[in-house]
C-alpha cells in the first residue's frame, strides 16, 4: 500500500515512525510543513522537516521530541555572549551543522526538496521526506501585542501572547511541490497526522493546490485527532483554540477535516463521543489507542490505520 502522511511538529514526526515502521520505504512518502521556516544567523532552519527527519534517523532527543540527542550548544553560547538578535532560539552545534549544509546547497540553487532528499539519504532514512513546498510560505501570527513572525510568538515568547488570527498569506501565494503532488496522488492512504491542526495542517492546507490535489487524491483519507480526553498530547493546541474562540473539543478538530477525510480517527477514551462527532462534522469516526509517545505504540496505530483502510477498500 502506497502511503503518504502529512506532517508537522513533534506528533507528526512520531506519527511518521510509525508508519516507517510498519511498510516498506519505498511505499512510504512524508509531505512537511514549512510554515515553521525561519532565518536565523543567515541560515535556512526548517524546525518540521527537522524533527522529521531526526526522528526517523533515530536521533531525536526524545526528551525534548526534537533536536539532536546529546547536542552540545557551545556556538549558541558564544551567540548569546555577543548578545546577538535570536539567541532566544535554541539551536544545538550539531543541529547548526545541518542548517548550514542546507543554506549552502539552496546558496548554490539547489531546490528545498533536493536539498532534504540530500539530507535524509545521509542520515540513513529510507522513506521520502517532502517539503510541501520549495518557495518561502511563512505563518505570521497577529497576536494583541501585534503580528509576529511563528518563531517569535511560539519560541521566544512562549506561546504566550493571546492569539487574534493566523495569517497564510505567503502559503497561499506560493505551490505544492511536484514530488509532493505525486506523492499525494499515488497514496493508496492518505494520513494526516495528529499534528497541532493550526499551526502544521492549515498552513499546509493553504499552499497553492494542495486542497485541490487532496480533492484529486483518490486515496483513503484518514486524520488523526491530537486531542485525548480535551488535552493536546503537546504543545499549546487548547489554549490556541480558546484565544481563536473555538471549543478545544474533538468535535471542532474533526470540522476542520471535514469534506478532506474519510475517517477521524480519536483516543479509545473518548470513544462516548463518536456519535456526537459524525453527527455534526458528517464524518466517519473511529475510536483507537492513539497516544503513540514510542515506536511501539506509533507502529501499532499505523497497523490499525492501514487495516481501517483495507478493509474501506
Amino acid at each position: 500500500m502506497k502511503i503518504a502522511v502529512i506532517a508537522g511538529g513533534v506528533g507528526g514526526a512520531r506519527m511518521a515512525l510509525g508508519f516507517a515502521g510498519a511498510v516498506s520505504p519505498e511505499d512510504l512518502e512524508i509531505v512537511v510543513n514549512v510554515g515553521d521556516d525561519e532565518r536565523f544567523y543567515g541560515l535556512h532552519v526548517c524546525p518540521d522537516l527537522d524533527t522529521v527527519l531526526y526522528t526517523l534517523a533515530g536521533v531525536v532527543d526524545r526528551s525534548q521530541g526534537w533536536g539532536v540527542a546529546g547536542d552540545a550548544t557551545r556556538a549558541l553560547e558564544v551567540l548569546r555572549k555577543l548578545d546577538s538578535p535570536g539567541a532566544w532560539m535554541k539551536l544545538g552545534d550539531a543541529d547548526l551543522g545541518l542548517h548550514i549544509y542546507r543554506s549552502s546547497r539552496l546558496a548554490q540553487g539547489a531546490s528545498l526538496t533536493a536539498t532534504m532528499d540530500e539530507a535524509r539519504r545521509a542520515f540513513g532514512v529510507d522513506c521520502g521526506l517532502l517539503p510541501v513546498s520549495d518557495e518561502a510560505c511563512p505563518t505570521t501570527v497577529e497576536t494583541e501585542s501585534g503580528v509576529l513572525r511563528f518563531q517569535e510568538w511560539f519560541v521566544r515568547d512562549r506561546a504566550q501572547p493571546a492569539v487574534k488570527a493566523l495569517q497564510f498569506d505567503a502559503a497561499r501565494r506560493s505551490r505544492i511541490t511536484e514530488r509532493a503532488r505525486d506523492a499525494l496522488l499515488g497514496a493508496e492512504l492518505v494520513v494526516f497526522a495528529p499534528s497541532n491542526p493550526f499551526l502544521s495542517i492549515l498552513p499546509m492546507l493553504e499552499v497553492g493546490g494542495m486542497r485541490q490535489t487532496l480533492h484529486d487524491a483518490q486515496g483513503f483519507k484518514v486524520a488523526v485527532s491530537p486531542l485525548i480526553g480535551g488535552r493536546a498530547v503537546k504543545g499549546p493546541l487548547v489554549k490556541l483554540m480558546q484565544d481563536l474562540s473555538r471549543d478545544a473539543t474533538n468535535n471542532e478538530i474533526a470540522r476542520i477535516y471535514s469534506g478532506l477525510a474519510d475517517l477521524f480517527v480519536i483516543d479509545e477514551s473518548d470513544a462516548q463521543q463518536l456519535p456526537e462527532i459524525s453527527r455534526d462534522a458528517g464524518i466517519e469516526v473511529a475510536a483507537l489507542p492513539i497516544s503513540i509517545p514510542d515506536a511501539p505504540s506509533s507502529q501499532a496505530l499505523a497497523r490499525r490505520i492501514i487495516a481501517h483502510a483495507e478493509r474501506a477498500a
